[in-house]
């Protein structure tokens, strides 16, 4: 039977009881009778959980109020007790779980307006505690760093935090802790010229500070090492002047956009190998040996990247006009009752025309240590403009919306449509952009595919 248990077993027993008969409910008086079953066995502690958790549920029930008041004071009571028992005998971190248990208890009461009552010295008792507590920890952790331990300095220091994080140097404590290896693990990957490796502890200092040792010099360094570099080789001298023009604009915007906004890569500028005779035999054999490795070897670079203009083309296509005849509607009102509807015969032609400017861009990037072309395209690069309308053949003054494309008295219904889209073609477009205009945006293009093919490539 029950009574034999060990009292910690009927403790046991009495809560698992409980907990089968609360679970599927969440009502203020299932709690409440709960509740008076702990109280009933003696279990004060909680039962005044159960009575606390039955007035949250239902914060105007009177009998709900009148337990918590009575049984809540019993166990803050004994949470009383049990704090001035460890803290006199100088059971530091049993005496902080007491008052914490105690704080919050009472402050969830209070915030219903049931206040508990305990001696108020117990909050001078428990800041001492707190000193005691952080003392300790902090001296440990003090230790543990002097000795390189540092993984057990940052577990002190978790323990200092939970009560002051500004307690004494604990902040420049956990810097060191936390960066320390890490520093020592980045210097150690710099002299394996391990750059990445560096660059993955230093940014993970970078993360909790910017002021460590020498960490930004490390950082830069290790940066710069990731870097890679590359030669933008000028095309040879072209025969078709226009494409030669080119070719010298995209060479400009092709360095200017390296040099800012290529954040990652490096475009070696100024070298005499932008353009000289042998860059025409370095763009037109990769097997070049010799002359790569000559120009890797005094440049420092990493990669060629060579290009060239062909096939430039400006074509205009119309404008071709097609003649139609469209019909007005007139209304002639002929009395009171009648109104005569005609439609007369308009001529008006379909204007067609288009615009087109394009050349090939072919590229070549180059392996400065393999010899080899890692890639190499030829694509199109175009601009079109295209424009279609509606003019007449003589002058018209009506009102265009009273036009049709059709006789609507002589075309079958099934054959009759919405005439609006053919209307709105009276005001449409009429010019087509300048092959300046088309020029731009196709060489824009070209430098927004050279920095995806850089950035896409050199690696």
């Amino acid at each position: 039977m029950l009574f034999f248990y060990p009292n910690f077993l009927k403790k046991i027993y009495s809560i698992f009881i409980l907990i089968l008969f609360l679970c599927g409910c969440n009502g203020s008086k299932k709690y409440f009778k709960a509740a008076e079953r702990l109280e009933k066995q003696g279990l004060v502690n909680e039962a005044a959980e159960y009575y606390l958790e039955s007035l949250q549920r239902k914060p105007t029930s009177v009998e709900a109020r009148v337990k918590l008041k009575n049984v809540g004071q019993k166990y803050t009571s004994n949470l009383a007790s049990d704090f001035f028992r460890n803290y006199n005998t100088q059971q530091v971190e049993s005496s902080l779980e007491s008052f914490e248990k105690l704080k919050g208890f009472t402050s969830k009461t209070a915030a219903l307006n049931v206040v508990m009552d305990y001696p108020k010295s117990y909050e001078d008792d428990y800041q001492k505690s707190v000193e005691t507590y952080c003392s300790k920890n902090y001296n440990l952790a003090y230790s543990m760093v002097n000795q390189k331990k540092y993984n057990e300095a940052l577990t002190y220091i978790a323990n200092i935090k939970k009560y002051n994080q500004n307690y004494k140097t604990t902040q420049q404590l956990e810097i060191t802790s936390t960066c320390e290896p890490l520093y020592q693990s980045a210097v150690s990957s710099i002299e394996n010229k391990n750059y990445a490796g560096a660059l993955v502890s230093l940014s993970r200092i970078k993360s909790k500070t910017e002021n460590y040792k020498d960490y930004k010099e490390l950082y830069d360094l290790s940066t710069a090492q990731q870097l890679k570099s590359f030669i933008l080789i000028q095309p040879k001298s072209s025969t078709d002047n226009a494409e030669k023009e080119i070719e010298d604009y995209l060479f400009n915007n092709f360095t200017q956009v390296a040099l800012q906004k290529l954040s990652s890569i490096k475009l070696i500028n100024n070298t005499p190998f932008e353009e000289t005779a042998a860059s025409s035999d370095l763009v037109g054999s990769a097997s070049n040996v010799d002359l790569i490795q000559a120009i890797r070897k005094a440049t420092g670079a990493d990669f060629f990247y060579t290009y060239d203009i062909s096939n430039k083309k400006e074509i205009n296509n119309g404008p071709l006009k097609s003649s139609f005849i469209c019909y007005n509607e007139v209304k002639t009102r002929k009395n009171d009752t009648l109104v005569i509807v005609e439609y007369q015969p308009v001529s008006y032609n379909l204007v067609k025309a288009s615009r087109t400017y394009s050349y090939d861009y072919k590229y070549k990037i180059i392996n400065a240590f393999s010899n080899q072309i890692v890639s190499t395209q030829t694509q199109n690069m175009n601009s079109q403009d295209a424009m279609e309308y509606n003019e007449f053949g003589k002058g018209f003054n009506g009102n265009i919306n009273n036009l049709y494309p059709y006789n609507p008295q002589q075309t079958a219904p099934a054959a009759q449509y919405n005439p609006r889209n053919w209307r709105a073609l009276f005001s449409a477009k009429n010019t087509l952009k300048s092959f300046g205009d088309l020029k731009s945006e196709v060489d824009n293009k070209t430098i927004n595919f050279f920095t995806n093919s850089v950035t896409n490539n050199i690696k």
